[in-house]
């Protein structure tokens, strides 16, 4: 059996997608609103009770985010097996539902994060968490929250040490980043996630476009509770910077 070091906690990455876009023609208005400010739970109930592809999608993102800023290992993953039921419902209604695919990526990547690494690779999470992340980036090339999802998987899976047992490419993984920054330059989760994967990844010429990232996402304006705490975490990184290497590194270290 391969090893990868806490293997889908490479792929917390993927939170891209719990960020807020602009509301879905099928979004239950005051499901989309609890999502926005943090509410969850009541997102979940309004989202699913009112139901249909967009409904379920967002019940799903809601557990993500839910199971993402969790502090409690057993109950984030059974948040996150929620979310991923809930997405592979909406897929069942509309195959082609790109929000549901990076749901399900997301809910997959959640589980494994918080499970023991060699359970995580018998169940192959990573493996199906990014089969449907290419599924969602065949159905829109050029939607950035695909692009920035992929891009913060193929990084953070070949830093952990699975490049080569999962394919893993680091350098398309940069050009995905790079596309979704021109897409959604002041997105402030994109900007967060491309500066901190860029700066994990130790590689010297990928230093000042990650600065630059970490400058927007901080610049940038938080459209949800949960932009909101990623524009924290960007802080906290850019602190961590100006304290030198060491504390750089045990901030990195400390990151899902």
């Amino acid at each position: 059996m391969p090893t990868l070091t806490r293997v889908s906690a490479t792929a917390v990455a993927l939170l891209f997608f719990l960020a807020a876009p602009a509301m879905a023609d099928g979004y239950d208005k005051d499901a989309f609103a609890k999502y926005v400010a943090g509410d969850y739970a009541a997102a979940v109930a309004n989202a699913a009770a009112v139901g249909g592809a967009e409904n379920l999608a967002l019940a799903a993102r809601a557990l993500n985010a839910a199971a993402y800023i969790g502090d409690d290992r057993k109950e984030s993953r059974q948040l996150a097996n929620r979310a991923l039921g809930y997405a592979e419902e909406a897929i069942r209604l509309e195959p082609d539902f790109l929000e549901a695919h990076l749901e399900a990526a997301i809910g997959l990547s959640l589980r494994a994060a918080n499970m023991a690494p060699t359970r995580a690779l018998i169940l192959n999470l990573p493996g199906r968490s990014r089969r449907h992340m290419d599924t969602a980036l065949a159905l829109d090339p050029r939607s950035f929250w695909a692009l920035s999802t992929s891009a913060a998987w193929r990084l953070e899976v070949a830093r952990r040490g699975g490049g080569a047992v999962f394919g893993a490419d680091t350098e398309l993984g940069y050009e995905e980043f790079m596309k979704a920054r021109e897409l959604a330059p002041a997105n402030v989760v994109v900007a967060y996630e491309c500066a901190l994967r860029l700066i994990a990844s130790k590689r010297a010429e990928w230093r000042p476009p990650a600065l630059e990232a970490l400058d927007a996402a901080l610049a940038g304006v938080p459209e949800s509770a949960f932009e909101q705490k990623m524009q924290e975490r960007a802080q906290g990184l850019a602190a961590a910077i100006k304290a030198g290497p060491n504390a750089e590194a045990a901030y990195v270290s400390a990151q899902p």
